[in-house]
């Protein structure tokens, strides 16, 4: 996020890299950077900035001639063909030569939470669904005129067309059809019709496509590590025009490449590709596909990669899509899957023995789909949420402290005032009663687990999940002393072995195995 310091009458904003430095009486310059444009912002407090120049240059040094010159009433400018990684000098001058801004921008190829955005959650909140006390990580609200591909790519592919050699030597050898698309400064449209793309995206097929997405398959680049999961939601509006064929307009998570390892299950190969994927996790989640809204969560493939079914599905009735705003959200965890329209849960998949959800980052897909007609989506926002971690502690809500209560620790206990250490909020524990956290690690690395504990004898588990089965393998038991004053505590474990880059899903549970009442607080998970 932006940091605003006001010093001495002088404006700094810092962010990555990012600065823009102007005097009291000046314009404010407020500067940010992608890998393939600059954005300029202007808030004008001067009456006049018709004719106003733009100068910029990767050395401190500014050109004899403008680069460009601001159009009337222009409040902001994007500086594009930039090179990515690379420091930008910004002088902005009145049509008279007065110097009115300047500052220097870092193009990064790294997307940031950008403090214009956040403000947007504000203005246009997101849905009931979000789950209280998460924070958005990541986003976009669409709101500029061009596409930040720091959190984008064009080149549309997914693991279904891997095994199209053509599809797959095209996106090798960047010949992949690009989308239509506009930008408007508040929503972005995805689109398909007679004219644009120029033609049908495999051959043989019946759609053209118009997508972005947050992994790309030919560079391995993900831009996008959402391999924590959390609640994930999109604003969108869906429209077709005629009768085309193949209409698809869909929000959709997919396994990553750069091969289909992902989507063959263990046992499985294909051209050579050995499968990693257990049997019955999933590698797609369509969280709407068909104008119905159908949520899909694809995973059966027979050994030689033919897709054989869907690991589960349902349609939501009483919603209206076509023509009309509507949020969908995806909840996921380490060990469920929720779906929710407008903020209504619609289903859940939470059978902690039937663990859909996978161990590694999706790629996310925006897009139109269709031929012979028009399709095209509106897109208002797209959020991603998740629990806010704080000084390298691996676990939300370590002290009770939260909005959401106990939450998304699960169990019957519950949260009390001034019974915790140094008379904080803590978790009381009834004699039997238990708490626990499902939480992705880093496999085969070694974790302390601290914590502060008061009144009758809790036993603390640590234990590796089976991923799908949900079978758990203790790494580490601890019963604590009994103590009426209270007392820290601290438990070494060493995680798992994982597929790389996969996460280790661990299992943290404390149970009181006293006769009477037991508190918990301050519960910290960190790397050694």
């Amino acid at each position: 996020m932006k940091k605003y310091l006001f010093l001495a009458g002088i404006q700094v904003m810092s962010a990555l890299g990012l600065s823009a430095q102007t005097t009291k009486s000046d314009v404010p310059l407020q500067l940010l950077g992608t890998r393939s444009w600059i954005r300029v912002d202007l808030n004008d407090n001067q009456s006049n900035m018709v004719g106003a120049k733009v100068f910029w240059a990767k050395t401190n040094k500014k050109p004899q001639t403008a680069n460009a010159v601001l159009a009337d009433g222009a409040k902001r400018y994007y500086i594009q063909q930039v090179d990515p990684e690379t420091t930008y000098y910004i002088w902005i001058e009145s049509a008279t030569g007065k110097s009115l801004a300047k500052g220097k921008a870092y193009t990064s190829k790294r997307w940031q939470l950008d403090s214009t955005e956040l403000d947007e959650v504000q203005k246009n909140p997101s849905s009931r669904a979000v789950p209280l006390g998460m924070e958005v990580y990541w986003q976009d609200e669409f709101n500029d005129q061009l596409l930040n591909r720091n959190k984008w790519t064009t080149n549309y592919f997914s693991s279904l067309n891997y095994l199209n050699a053509k599809s797959r030597d095209e996106m090798l050898h960047d010949r992949l059809p690009q989308p239509a698309y506009t930008l408007n400064g508040s929503a972005i449209n995805l689109y398909v019709n007679d004219t644009i793309p120029k033609r049908i995206f495999t051959e043989g097929g019946n759609q053209k496509i118009s997508s972005i997405q947050t992994y790309d398959w030919k560079s391995n680049e993900n831009l996008l590590d959402n391999s924590r999961g959390g609640y994930f939601e999109v604003k969108v509006r869906r429209n077709r025009q005629g009768n085309p064929k193949g209409t698809n307009t869909a929000f959709w998570f997919d396994s990553p490449g750069p091969d289909i390892r992902y989507y063959l299950q263990e046992g499985g190969e294909a051209d050579g590709i050995q499968g990693i994927r257990p049997k019955g996790q999933l590698f797609e989640i369509d969280v709407f596909e068909y104008i119905t809204a159908q949520f899909v969560i694809h995973g059966h493939v027979d050994s030689k990669g033919v897709f054989q079914r869907n690991l589960a599905t349902h349609i939501a009735e009483g919603y209206e899509h076509v023509g009309q705003w509507v949020t969908h959200g995806v909840f996921w965890t380490p060990t469920s899957i929720k779906h929710y329209i407008n903020g209504d849960l619609i289903k859940e998949y939470t059978n902690k023995h039937q663990i859909y959800a996978p161990n590694h980052f999706l790629n996310v897909f925006l897009g139109a789909y269709g031929s012979e007609g028009g399709v095209n989506m509106e897109v208002d926002y797209i959020r991603a949420y998740n629990w806010p971690l704080k000084d390298g502690n691996e676990l939300p809500n370590p002290d009770f402290e939260g909005k959401a209560g106990l939450a998304p620790w699960e169990g019957e206990a519950t949260v009390e005032a001034g019974s915790g250490e140094k008379g904080s909020q803590a978790v009381v524990l009834e004699p039997g009663q238990k708490i626990e956290q499902y939480v992705y690690l880093d496999p085969q690395r070694d974790f302390k687990l601290g914590y502060w504990s008061k009144g009758d004898k809790i036993r603390a588990d640590i234990d590796d999940v089976t991923v799908v089965t949900g079978e758990l393998s203790n790494l580490e038991t601890w019963v604590s002393d009994q103590t009426k004053k209270g007392g820290k505590h601290e438990l070494n474990f060493l995680t798992g072995r994982e597929i790389h880059p996969n996460k280790k899903i661990v299992r943290i549970a404390f149970t009181n195995i006293g006769k009477e009442k037991a508190f918990l607080d301050n519960i910290t998970l960190k790397k050694k």
